[in-house]
């Protein structure tokens, strides 16, 4: 379980807050019921896509769910935590530039790596 669970915390409180049951949000961002459920508890941090998807869902912005990057673990992936930045700094088109220049540089390092 994650010590710091302000995401989980505040996006259940979102989530009660707009009358929204965990299997409504979880079919309005097209994620499993029981995803919304770990999410919540701090079992897991969401995916890259997933909290696009629920932040989507929920018509908010990740500062809005509580999303704190300061608290991400140094063992987290890097590529994660850029795409996060991007995702709170940016507007829809930007998101997707960057998100696609991110899969390519990433694609670009992992053949470095060989």
């Amino acid at each position: 379980m994650n010590r710091d669970n302000t995401f989980g915390k505040k996006l259940q409180q979102i989530r009660k807050s707009k009358g929204l049951t965990q299997e409504k949000l979880a079919e309005l961002a097209g994620v499993h019921e029981k995803h919304i459920s770990k999410l919540e508890l701090g079992t897991y941090k969401p995916s890259f896509d997933t909290l696009n998807k629920i932040v989507k869902a929920l018509g908010l912005n990740i500062d809005d769910v509580g999303f704190n990057l300061e608290n991400v673990s140094a063992n987290d992936n890097p590529f994660y935590i850029k795409s996060m930045q991007i995702l709170n700094a940016a507007n829809e088109q930007e998101l997707e530039f960057y998100y696609n220049l991110l899969k390519t540089a990433r694609k670009g390092m992992d053949i470095l790596k060989d």
